[in-house]
């Protein structure tokens, strides 16, 4: 059987209470009880103490000596305390006996006492002991007195009723404490399954495909601010990839759309007679299938870099060498466009594939003599950023502005829609770009300014064996 959280955490938190009060109750009781018994035991030495100093205060050698009434009250008084005490001159001849006096009493009250502490206190076997105390009259010696108890200690009914009620007591607060208790880890237990049931509620509506609700993040605990933190990022990031998801799907189907149906469009009126087959009909035709094949090999290519995400065949290569390789590839491009380039830096040694490298490269430059108008310049450059190696693709073009820089790494993502199909290009050049860079463990970033130009940052791991 499934319990709840809130359950568990309230019955967790009651035993965990309960075992506490009853530890207190049972060490604070033992204390208790052994330091009364401490105190009988001392009171018990001081009474006999104080029996025999009174005794030995009333010794009066100008009347008799002896006040035999007194010891004789003084003994009874005491018999009823437990002490049995007797009274003997200097020559050791017995004076008063509370025993003999009146033995019958003596013996009741002697047995009680006994009766009553092997019933309370069985673990004791205690006993009557006597203890001696030598009497004396400006310091010459009038008697001895014996006094006989209980002993290690004798508590009376009184005493037992104290003690119990102490116990009572502890008891009766032990128990409001693991009520007050459970009443309160049920509350903290209801404050802190809230907010985890409402995690649990929202990720079943994310389950459903709701990405739009938001838990409330006011939290004063920090593992639970973070947990509907994370949660919440989570459905923006789930949101975001929905949107991406359904963008995608229109921009494949767009990029298909238009292909098809110019093919078919041409094939249908050459079909019916409505158009000749010419070559230059033919060869539009081709131009749609050819432009068709290259988007399904980009995005084969796209899907194999971001299913790998590793590089297992490299190579030390310097990037100044690799990008001048590139850049003599797309020399006539620039002639022809009227692009001014330049090439400067130190050659900085990464460990990469060099052909996927040069595709990254390759697809940063096409994209900027894409966009440089006529009369404008490129500039790559290499430069060394502690453990990284830095390439810049930097150009004059028509810029990317601000809220769109993190967008154009997204399949078919393009700022200048008007000038999408001049270009010619599939729109997942940067996807590809970014999904190499990221398999060799670097980053790629763009800044970029309207009418200014652009300048993408790509930052390998330098290879330390060679720099």
């Amino acid at each position: 059987m499934k319990l709840r959280l809130r359950t568990m955490l309230s019955l967790q938190f009651a035993l965990l209470v309960l075992i506490t009060v009853f530890l207190i109750s049972l060490v604070s009781g033992n204390m208790i009880n052994r330091q009364f018994e401490e105190y009988v035991t001392k009171q018990q030495k001081s009474q006999a103490d104080d029996l025999a100093d009174s005794i030995e205060s009333h010794y009066d050698p100008n009347h008799g000596g002896w006040n035999v009434d007194y010891v004789h009250g003084m003994g009874m008084y005491a018999l009823k305390d437990g002490f049995v005490i007797r009274l003997y001159d200097a020559q050791k001849v017995m004076l008063w006996d509370a025993e003999n006096h009146d033995m019958a009493f003596c013996h009741k009250m002697l047995n009680k006492i006994a009766e009553q502490m092997k019933e309370k206190r069985p673990e004791l076997e205690g006993k009557f002991v006597n203890y001696q105390y030598n009497l004396n009259y400006h310091g010459e010696k009038i008697g001895f007195l014996e006094i006989s108890y209980y002993t290690p200690y004798y508590m009376n009914e009184h005493d037992f009723q104290f003690v119990a009620a102490l116990n009572r007591i502890l008891g009766i607060v032990g128990g409001l404490s693991l009520i007050f208790a459970v009443v309160l880890g049920m509350l903290l237990a209801r404050q802190i399954t809230r907010p985890l049931s409402e995690v649990v509620r929202m990720t079943r509506r994310i389950a459903e495909g709701n990405y739009t609700t938001r838990l409330r993040t006011d939290r004063s605990t920090l593992e639970l601010y973070e947990l509907t933190d994370s949660v919440n990022r989570m459905a923006a990031s789930l949101s975001e990839q929905e949107t991406l998801r359904k963008q995608l799907t229109s921009d494949i189907e767009h990029e298909l759309r238009t292909p098809v149906a110019n093919i078919s469009s041409y094939m249908e009126m050459m079909l019916e007679g409505v158009l000749e087959p010419t070559t230059e009909r033919l060869q539009n035709c081709y131009n749609e299938l050819k432009r068709l094949t290259t988007l399904i090999a980009d995005l084969k290519h796209l899907k194999n870099e971001e299913a790998s995400g590793v590089v297992s065949d490299k190579e030390k290569t310097g990037l100044l060498d690799l990008a001048s390789v590139v850049l003599k590839s797309f020399e006539t491009q620039l002639h022809e466009n009227h692009i001014e380039w330049r090439l400067e830096g130190e050659n900085v040694f990464v460990s990469a594939d060099t052909g996927r490298l040069q595709q990254v490269i390759a697809n940063l430059l096409s994209n900027a003599i894409k966009y440089t108008d006529a009369g404008g310049s490129i500039r790559i450059s290499v430069t060394r950023q502690d453990a990284y190696g830095v390439l810049y693709v930097e150009d004059s073009g028509i810029g990317i502005p601000k809220d769109e820089q993190e967008r154009i790494f997204e399949r078919f993502y393009r700022t200048d829609k008007s000038r999408t199909r001049k270009t010619g290009g599939t729109g997942i050049g940067l996807s590809i770009a970014k999904a190499i860079v990221q398999a060799h463990q670097g980053t790629i970033t763009c800044e970029s300014e309207v009418g200014k130009g652009s300048r993408f940052i790509v930052r390998l791991p330098v290879d330390h064996e060679k720099s």
